[in-house]
């Protein structure tokens, strides 16, 4: 008998192959240095300064300065600052893949 409620639409395969490909998590170090390799810093930087709310303010200096790894998919902060810097999700999956090749 089949299992209708397990059936998976080809969007939900997608999804599921995506996250399995791309490093759920990167460190804090990893990070900067792929947005330093590839130039975006000086963006990240204006970005932040830009943000006048003092709460995600905060939260930029805790992420950028004090974390110990950056979530691909749990983060809403991470997710503002790509889509502030123009980042796809495809961009943003590429660079985490390339992120955890970096051996600091």
């Amino acid at each position: 008998m089949i299992d209708w409620s397990q059936m998976k639409t080809a969007e939900q395969i997608a999804e599921e192959e995506r996250r399995a490909r791309v490093p759920a998590e990167i460190s804090r170090a990893q990070g900067r240095a792929i947005l330093g390799s590839m130039k975006l810093t000086p963006q990240v930087e204006a970005y932040f300064a830009s943000i006048t709310d003092e709460e995600e303010a905060m939260w930029v200096d805790l992420a950028w300065n004090h974390t110990t790894t950056w979530r691909r998919y749990e983060s809403p902060f991470l997710t503002r600052a790509a889509q502030a810097l123009g980042l796809t999700d495809q961009q943003l999956d590429e660079m985490f893949i390339a992120a955890a090749q970096i051996v600091i």
